[in-house]
């Protein structure tokens, strides 16, 4: 009898523990922001909180800066099923999902809370489907700002001042094609190799949001910014399905509200710091203008024949409608 009894207990132990190890779920988030940027900071609150709400049976291993590699490669990794997250560049999911590509079209989005209240609301709707066919479930959109324009050469106030200077931009699409329709000689350099080409005059100036610009202190050997505004950056937090598909239920519905509760705290963090840092840049000298943007918005008509070439007429009108529609 008491045999038989220590058999029953022992195999309900055993059953217990297998039960408790395979609810158990481990995940990898990868991202291209540096440790103390807003989007880390965000991010460690996300897997402290999931952690937290399920009790330690999900889990998120954070790896900032590049850590499992390049933008595109983690994401790549990540629609393979290898990474189980990440927060990616819309640029970056553009090249699997073109309509991310209308997120960039230049001057659309006219303030941060318009990009919030686009991308929250009818955007996620139309790519949500999207995502998912390339085995990517969309969570949050998260912060990464407004692009300046920097340069060590001269203020630019109108389109004519950046004319025949070399601004470095990333390699996509979007942001070439604005630099170029406001007379920009556009340069792809890696930008791991930026600071050390704008130092060597390899190139005149880039563009970054300025959290970028002041957290690298890119102003260092750029003197002159110009606060333009012509593009829009967000960090998209996005799971495989097959990671996605480990989760039970319940804990689906905590990871999408603390993803939501992160974005949230990135974009209060991202702008409350912008203020900031656009303050002690000018205490350091820095030469700040805000100029009128009609003159460069007004030469955008090759950059949006250019961009509606690429994510199709459709789709190109498709967003500049819900921009419209949602004030």
């Amino acid at each position: 009898m008491r045999s038989s009894f220590k058999k029953g207990l022992v195999s309900a132990l055993c059953i217990a523990w297998a039960s408790s190890a395979f609810s158990a779920v481990e995940f990898k988030l990868g991202h291209f922001g540096s440790e103390n940027h807003p989007s880390h900071i965000a991010a460690m609150q996300f897997a402290k909180q999931v952690e937290a709400r399920t009790k330690g049976e999900v889990t998120v291993e954070l790896y900032p800066n590049n850590a499992l590699g390049s933008p595109p490669e983690v994401l790549e990794q990540v629609i393979m099923g290898v990474v189980d997250m990440s927060l990616s560049g819309q640029d970056q999911l553009a090249k699997h999902v073109p309509l991310f590509d209308t997120v960039s079209i230049p001057f659309s989005l006219s303030n941060a809370e318009h990009a919030d209240r686009v991308l929250d609301g009818p955007f996620k709707e139309w790519a949500a489907p999207e995502l998912d066919k390339v085995g990517l479930v969309y969570l949050s959109s998260w912060d990464w700002g407004f692009r300046q324009l920097t340069n060590s050469v001269r203020p630019i106030l109108t389109p004519d001042d950046i004319k025949g200077l070399k601004i470095r931009t990333p390699p996509a699409m979007t942001y070439q094609a604005a630099m170029q329709a406001i007379g920009a000689n556009v340069q792809t350099i890696s930008f791991s190799e930026l600071v050390m080409a704008m130092r060597q005059g390899v190139v005149d100036g880039q563009e970054n949001p300025i959290g970028v610009i002041y957290n690298l202190k890119l102003y260092e050997s750029q003197k002159y910014i110009s606060i333009i505004n012509y593009l829009y950056s967000s960090m998209v937090h996005v799971v495989s399905k097959d990671a996605w598909a480990r989760l039970t239920p319940e804990q689906q519905v905590i990871v999408r509200e603390e993803s939501d509760s992160a974005r949230l705290l990135m974009r209060k963090l991202t702008r409350a710091e912008e203020l900031k840092q656009i303050a002690d840049m000018r205490s350091k000298g820095i030469v700040i203008d805000e100029p009128d943007l009609a003159p460069f918005q007004a030469m955008m008509g090759p950059a949006y024949e250019q961009i509606k070439k690429k994510v199709g007429a459709a789709n190109f009108d498709k967003w500049i409608e819900m921009t419209k529609s949602v004030k």
